[in-house]
């Protein structure tokens, strides 16, 4: 199972962390980006679980939950005027073309597969804590007045 390694536990102590720490210090941006992160993992794993995910072909319906993820983050980064946005997308959408190589090339290795999908959420979590860390808070009216 996805949750039986010390990599799945290090994982979810990094997304904790990542995320608990933009909701702390961010804007509603970060809430945003961070739920995101936080619905995506917990979606895949509820998946993974359910489903009996073997990662050795395309994985539909986790192929579904990172495209939505990615068009919420697409839509976040036009809708926010921060910088780290646009760097998680960048970085969920090699997570994503790894779902996209498997339907190319189906004889990656389930490991490389794997790998691969899971690596990118790595700096996307990275992207939002320094993110978080970078925002200066604004006066509250002055923030919903612009957005």
């Amino acid at each position: 199972m996805i949750f039986n390694t010390i990599w799945a536990y290090i994982y979810y102590i990094f997304l904790v962390a990542c995320c608990g720490y933009a909701i702390f210090r961010g804007s509603r941006f970060e809430y945003f980006g961070a739920m995101i992160m936080i619905v995506g993992s917990l979606s895949t794993l509820a998946v993974g679980r359910l489903l009996g995910t073997s990662w050795t072909s395309v994985e539909v319906d986790i192929f579904i939950i990172d495209i939505a993820a990615l068009l919420a983050l697409i839509y976040l980064s036009i809708r926010s005027d921060r910088f780290w946005p646009i760097w998680a997308t960048a970085f969920h959408v090699l997570a994503v073309t790894i779902h996209t190589a498997m339907v190319v090339a189906p004889q990656i290795t389930p490991w490389a597969f794997a790998t691969g999908a899971v690596f990118w959420a790595y700096p996307m979590l990275l992207a939002l804590a320094i993110g978080s860390f970078e925002h200066t808070p604004i006066v509250a009216n002055q923030e919903l007045d612009s957005g």
